[in-house]
């Protein structure tokens, strides 16, 4: 007989630091009063669609220039969400002005997506 946890899916999750050096992090009491509070259904819809635009370790091309090693950082692009019709969230993924930039403007580096937050799923992309 298997164990129950044995059924689900194992999913991916970030690296974890040393408890070393997790042991240094001081947290607040409180977060700050300018924080900022984001519905679950659209962080939701935001990580689907930065897991497709970007999959966490996802890394450059051998020889990739530094302003191409830029484009495949997460942190190089701003993330927005809006809901839609029908259960419908939409996530415009852009690139963070002059960030990347080494050798001149970067033309549509970015995408525009169509998430089912209920169903988990993406269901339209528009680069």
């Amino acid at each position: 007989m298997l164990p129950a946890c044995s059924l689900f899916e194992r999913t991916s999750r970030p690296p974890h630091a040393p408890l070393e050096e997790a042991a240094r992090v001081q947290f607040p009491l409180d977060l700050p009063a300018d924080a900022q509070t984001l519905a679950g259904g659209t962080v939701t819809a935001m990580q689907l669609a930065l897991d497709d635009f970007r999959p966490l370790g996802l890394k450059p091309h051998e020889g990739a220039t530094e302003e191409e090693r830029c484009l495949y950082q997460r942190e190089s692009y701003d993330v927005s969400a809006a809901p839609g019709p029908e259960g419908v969230t939409f996530v415009q993924i852009t690139l963070k002005p002059r960030l990347c930039e080494k050798q001149g403007a970067i033309m549509d580096m970015g995408a525009t997506y169509a998430v089912d937050v209920k169903g988990r799923r993406i269901l339209a992309v528009q680069h």
